[in-house]
């Protein structure tokens, strides 16, 4: 009877959820609670008193030994959370409009607090450039977020601030990426900033991300407000690199049973890989024919991979004016005369 009894408990379960109200008290606390705060900082909480909550909703958690407020992003439950993520505390409670009223007037506060950061800056000579303020919650811990170009001494400053504001001080130094996750803005696509809407861990990203996408540009073409590459270069790059997975990259050389060969163009939605000869002659390819003949009688001369410069094919078309759709799937030659129409 006991074995039904917590199989039927973790049946009634659903991760993730959006509300717990349903669900009955040691239920609740299986859950993990996601939590945002000011701007995308993001942590995780435990619910031991097994508050009902919602996504949506503000609640009051114990954070960095005293008290912070935020709103639920998500509800997991722990054991399905495969990630190696840290607790930052428990949920103390639900928050009420008096809560709500004390957040607001936090962030008025906030705004003078920015101004007068700026002003003690400059007054003391110091060279950086404070872009957010965060007053904790319970006003025990006060927040200053800066960029600079090198190390700074700001010991002197932090006394003038805990004179003044009679609480903890915390200064931290910023990228640049994170100074445009807190500003915001609109990128390049008409959108709102990636970083500053969701994104809260920050991947590396390189020129050879572009260039595995066949994106041929320069990289000031991919730069974002922060003045690095474009975290969107990354969403889609596993699947590229799947996609290409076996096949030599665009400017390799290939052996072929009709000559020589340059890869020109590696065609990842239409599953085909497209051979120029030099004869001005071109060898339209599925990837997975291409890829049967190279284990049999093609062969690899140089692989563009292997170029320190990984320019890849300079001379390959940066369009896709041949296509492979209704051709039965079989391999197509395109003779140079019709290429050159075709462009």
């Amino acid at each position: 009877m006991a074995e039904d009894t917590e199989r039927d408990i973790t049946s009634d379960i659903i991760s993730p959820t959006t509300d717990t109200s349903d669900l009955t008290t040691e239920d609740r606390k299986e859950f993990l609670i996601e939590t945002n705060f000011k701007g995308v900082r993001k942590h995780y909480f435990l619910n031991p008193k097994a508050v009902p909550l919602k996504v949506g909703e503000y609640i009051i958690v114990e954070y960095e030994e005293g008290e912070d407020m935020g709103i639920v992003s998500g509800i997991t439950v722990k054991q399905l959370k495969r990630e190696n993520i840290e607790i930052a505390g428990n949920i103390i409670r639900k928050s009420n409009q008096i809560d709500i009223r004390r957040l607001e007037e936090n962030r008025r506060i906030e705004d003078g607090i920015l101004v007068n950061a700026r002003k003690q800056a400059q007054k003391l000579g110091l060279e950086m450039k404070f872009i957010d303020i965060e007053y904790k919650f319970d006003r025990k811990k006060l927040v200053f977020y800066f960029t600079a170009d090198g190390r700074v001494d700001f010991r002197e400053l932090v006394k003038v601030f805990a004179a003044e504001y009679k609480t903890r001080i915390e200064l931290r130094q910023i990228g640049v990426r994170d100074e445009a996750q807190k500003i915001g803005g609109i990128g390049i696509c008409g959108r709102e900033l990636c970083c500053s809407q969701f994104l809260t861990n920050f991947v590396s990203i390189n020129v050879s991300m572009a260039r595995d996408q066949n994106l041929f540009v320069k990289p000031e073409k991919f730069s974002g407000a922060c003045g690095k590459l474009q975290c969107c270069l990354k969403y889609e790059h596993d699947f590229y690199l799947s996609q290409k997975n076996g096949i030599p990259d665009t400017g390799s050389l290939i052996q072929t049973d009709k000559g020589k060969a340059t890869v020109s163009l590696i065609d990842v939605f239409n599953g085909t890989v497209t051979l120029d000869f030099d004869s001005g002659d071109t060898l339209i390819l599925k990837k997975d024919e291409l890829l049967k003949k190279l284990s049999k009688n093609y062969r690899v001369i140089k692989n563009s991979k292997d170029d320190q410069n990984g320019n890849g094919c300079v001379n390959c078309p940066k369009s896709n004016f041949l296509n492979y759709d209704g051709n039965e799937g079989k391999e197509k030659i395109v003779p140079a005369d019709k290429k050159r129409q075709n462009k």
